[in-house]
């Protein structure tokens, strides 16, 4: 694509128009907009369209116990800060499907089922499911090539089955076989059904609020 021709937007701002757009040369001087998202107020059962049967702030009155060193970001209410990420488990009495335990994950900030890498992160997540009505899903499934893949596309090199599992043949994009993964109470995993009714675990990235400075060359 040549930067020289029209493939870029503008806003207009002048005494003439104000807030209609204009295509233009890519490479011209402008200033510029930044959005980012932001933190939203509070996770609760009405910013999903799957409702939570059990409002997560009456899930338990009860403290986890103890976990190890968070970090230093952001998390909403009822999220639990581990390193880069912030933590949220639904172990209510009515469980969800796979599917739409990602659904309701993804609408908050961006977020996901959980990818764990290191025993120290399996301990963390053991210590805030601490209702244990259910085992909880995690974000590993069947990737394209009927392996095991995360589903925010980070590297599997940690892996914590159970014994014997995972114990169940490939099958090609079936929800209905075992191309879905869950968390025991033990923080073991297992290969289940996809539309198995369970808790689950998300994850997002915590807020951070950041500043930067522009240098003129």
């Amino acid at each position: 694509m040549s930067f020289s021709q029209e493939h870029c937007a503008s806003i207009y701002h002048n005494h003439l128009v104000t807030g209609r757009w204009n295509d233009e040369n890519c490479d011209h001087e402008r200033g510029w907009v930044c959005s980012m998202k932001k933190c939203t107020d509070i996770f609760t059962s009405s910013s999903a369209s799957y409702q939570l049967q059990t409002p997560i702030s009456n899930l338990s009155a009860e403290k986890p116990p103890s976990t190890p060193a968070p970090g230093d970001g952001k998390c909403l209410p009822g999220w639990w800060p581990y390193g880069r990420y912030c933590y949220f488990t639904y172990n209510g009495k009515v469980g969800y499907s796979w599917p739409e335990a990602r659904h309701i994950c993804q609408e908050v900030n961006g977020g996901e089922l959980a990818s764990i890498h290191s025993r120290a992160e399996v301990e963390f997540i053991r210590n805030i499911n601490y209702t244990k009505y259910h085992y909880v899903w995690i974000g590993l499934t069947r990737d394209r090539s009927y392996g095991w893949g995360w589903t925010d596309l980070t590297s599997l090199g940690f892996t914590n089955w159970a014994p014997g599992e995972p114990n169940e043949a490939v099958h090609d994009g079936d929800v209905g076989k075992e191309n879905c993964v869950e968390m025991y109470h033990d923080g073991t995993w297992n290969d289940n059904n996809c539309v198995q009714k369970r808790g689950f675990v998300c994850q997002h990235r915590q807020c951070r609020f950041t500043s930067f400075t522009l240098r003129h060359a």
